[in-house]
């Protein structure tokens, strides 16, 4: 009787062993699960901040060139909206209050500060104290940025995590003890002491979407023409095509043949060239090789991509911006009619920087938007439009450009290049009646230019 008691209370205990060792291993997993969410959701928040405190540095620079009443409105209004925005956002960080408190005065200064000139700017023009104002802002979110940008890299090397932040500040941390978070946010909060703010698709590429295409013209071609015009259209590299196949059908805003040509047996073998059904036009080219070293300067990728278009019948475009990665340099061209460059009507090429050869090609912007244009002559001379100016800036150049509106429709405008101390915008007149319909701000990046 005596062993029948001990064998169950050993039973039972076994039996608890192994329900409190299953209890834990699911709370582990729970706990794992939940640090998950959280470490994912204070990622989003200071992704958030961030990408905020860059736009309210890239809108008080453009306010600075800006030279127009309602082109200020709008910029002003952008930055009231971002400034909060990255306040709200930076308060869910788990972060102590006393080491943000600078960053967080900072932004909601900047915010009613955009408030007050958005009220300021209906009733007067803007004064000397304002811009001033307005450059000690800028200089104080170029820095700002610089260390938002360090505590990512470090937060990505593993120096930290979210939610050890947050276990340090649920719990009594030693006497001078403060967590990694703290220290990098710490280094942000001392530049606040002055305390008073793609490859070139480029934004005139947006636009599109809505559009039915302008550039297809001609009957529907059959699938063998379409094989034909992707075999000539193709930049071979010297290679032999064994095989020409459909890959698919593709459907929407241009219905294609997607072709293949194949040079290999190996995925990487395969060129993939879209042809408009209608009109036989190529629509994109795809080479996915890999490009390992980079022999070719940029004014050498350059003059390939220019004597690729010519040799496929596309003249008549100017080369806009280039960016360099990956050993292949991306080009943007946009059509020239007369002296005007027409900025919605695009082509991107692809140069492998080993040997030239054209790796990729899209021309969606181009066969949605051209056709034969009537531009009206300028109402307005250049040095006139010169004079709406800002000022402050330095106009470096000029010409003529057809940018797209945000009502889908087209303007001729002046397009100045100009320098504010070492930065460089591009600042858009229009041409009929000299109102200021765009500024652009341009970072040269070490790979090529950046618009913003």
């Amino acid at each position: 009787m005596k062993t029948s008691r001990q064998t169950v209370a050993i039973i039972a205990l076994a039996v608890l062993w192994c329900t409190t060792v299953l209890w834990g291993i699911d709370q582990l997993r729970a706990r794992r699960q939940a640090d998950v969410l959280l470490q994912n959701k204070y990622g989003r928040a200071f992704y958030e901040t961030k990408q905020r405190t860059k736009n309210v540095e890239a809108l008080l620079s453009k306010g600075l060139v800006s030279g127009s009443p309602d082109q200020m409105d709008a910029i002003l209004s952008d930055l009231w909206y971002n400034a909060n925005s990255a306040q709200e956002n930076l308060s869910q960080l788990p972060v102590s209050h006393d080491v943000v408190a600078r960053t967080s005065k900072f932004l909601s200064q900047v915010g009613d500060y955009a408030y007050t000139l958005t009220k300021s700017n209906k009733t007067r023009t803007l004064g000397d104290k304002d811009w001033g104002t307005m450059q000690q802002l800028y200089q104080t979110s170029v820095s700002l940025n610089k260390e938002m940008s360090t505590v990512e890299q470090e937060s990505a090397a593993g120096a930290f995590q979210w939610t050890e932040v947050q276990s340090g500040l649920n719990r009594q941390l030693p006497q001078g003890a403060v967590s990694s978070a703290d220290n990098s946010f710490r280094r942000v909060e001392t530049q606040l002491h002055e305390l008073p703010v793609l490859v070139y698709d480029g934004p005139f590429s947006d636009h599109i979407d809505q559009m039915k295409p302008l550039g297809l013209t001609g009957g529907t071609v059959t699938l063998d023409q379409a094989r034909n015009i992707a075999g000539r259209f193709a930049d071979l590299g010297g290679a032999t095509v064994q095989q020409t196949v459909l890959a698919n059908e593709v459907q929407g805003k241009i219905p294609s043949y997607s072709i293949q040509l194949r040079t290999g047996n190996k995925p990487v073998d395969a060129i993939t060239v879209d042809v408009s059904k209608q009109g036989g036009q190529v629509v994109s080219l795809l080479n996915p090789r890999t490009v390992s070293t980079t022999k070719l300067s940029d004014e050498q990728a350059l003059t390939r991509a220019e004597n690729f278009l010519n040799s496929r019948g596309l003249t008549g475009f100017v080369s806009t911006y280039a960016l360099r990665g990956q050993n292949i340099a991306t080009i943007s061209f946009a059509y020239r009619q007369g002296n005007v460059v027409i900025y919605p009507d695009q082509v991107k090429l692809q140069v492998a920087l080993d040997n030239g050869q054209v790796l990729g090609y899209e021309a969606l912007g181009y066969l949605t938007a051209h056709h034969q244009r009537v531009i009206a002559a300028p109402v307005i001379s250049a040095t006139e439009a010169r004079s709406r100016l800002s000022p402050r800036v330095q106009a470096l150049s000029e010409r003529l450009a057809l940018i797209p509106t945000s009502s889908k429709g087209e303007v001729l405008t002046y397009e100045f290049k100009t320098k504010l101390g070492n930065n460089v915008f591009l600042v858009y007149i229009n041409a009929q009646n000299g109102e200021e319909e765009q500024i652009l701000k341009l970072l040269n990046m070490p790979n090529g230019t950046l618009i913003l």
